[in-house]
């Protein structure tokens, strides 16, 4: 009988042991603060937009990418782009195990022409996304301006 009860007794703490075992998947979406540029910023061609973010992830962050586009009454976020109008897209990796990084570069260039046209002056999008390893993303819009001088 004593058998009986010490079989039981380790076959009910195994059954607790592996119930109670993770195997819970990442839903959580990494954090996207954006410090530079701020809403309605105006910029003119031929200078450099200078970007900062802070990105934070519950268990370790993978990449970024930024999106510029025109802004226009209806557009659909195609890539398909009219004279002069300027588009911006890159993506960058974060170093592996990180799970915040604070960002801060000069990398995005706003032409003076595209395509031999003078650049569309008027209001993009700015959009910044993250991914995290787990594959969830979350992303971020903000407004800015681009002037002729």
């Amino acid at each position: 009988m004593k058998n009986i009860i010490l079989i039981l007794l380790l076959l009910s703490i195994g059954v607790v042991l592996t119930s109670c075992s993770k195997d819970d998947k990442d839903t959580t979406k990494p954090q996207i603060m954006i410090l530079e540029p701020s809403d309605d910023q105006v910029f003119y061609p031929g200078e450099a937009i200078h970007f900062g973010a802070e990105f934070i992830d519950n268990e370790e962050l993978s990449s970024y990418k930024i999106d510029i586009h025109p802004n226009e009454d209806g557009h659909d976020h195609k890539s398909t782009r009219g004279e002069g109008e300027w588009t911006f897209q890159k993506s960058w990796q974060f170093e592996a195990g990180k799970r915040n990084a604070n960002i801060h570069h000069e990398e995005i260039v706003i032409p003076v022409e595209v395509d031999g046209s003078p650049i569309h002056t008027g209001d993009y999008h700015f959009l910044v996304y993250c991914t995290d390893k787990a594959g969830n993303e979350s992303w971020i819009a903000i407004s800015v301006e681009i002037q002729n001088r």
